[in-house]
């Protein structure tokens, strides 16, 4: 069972104008919380506009867990898993993995809400204050 959603970036977000094929990049730094690493937990970390075509993900996570249990997927609210799935990168912190192929030239059909979910806790939050950032870039159909 998904956990409510936190919402961790601000309003408001950048809009969709841009002429078709303008290169856009949306993206967010989140300060993570201890409720952010629990089995099936979620968090908004960033929102994407209607009409946006993903190209490419980049970024880094902050090390989210004391031990080796912690695995995180992004995605939407249609699949959890769009983006990455079931990555270990937050429990040392790195970069961002590729972007899997389901996510590659994926068209956003509405606003949407870019969710991290940790689908595996974390044995233990290491400390406040860990961030992330992650960058999406497309363009505006």
């Amino acid at each position: 069972m998904i956990m409510a959603l936190r919402v961790g970036y601000r309003q408001p977000q950048v809009g969709g104008q841009g002429f078709a094929r303008t290169k856009k990049v949306f993206g967010n730094t989140i300060t993570h919380q201890a409720a952010d690493v629990v089995l099936n937990a979620q968090t908004a970390v960033l929102r994407v506009p209607r009409g946006f075509i993903l190209t490419g993900l980049l970024g880094s996570i902050g090390d989210l867990d004391t031990g080796t249990t912690l695995t995180l997927s992004l995605g939407d609210a249609g699949s959890n898993n769009r983006f990455f799935s079931a990555s270990t990168i937050g429990q040392a912190g790195g970069a961002v993995p590729a972007l899997a192929a389901t996510g590659l030239l994926y068209e956003f059909t509405d606003d949407t809400d870019i969710l991290l979910t940790a689908a595996a806790a974390a044995t233990a939050f290491p400390a406040a204050g860990a961030t992330s950032t992650i960058l999406m870039e497309g363009y505006m159909k």
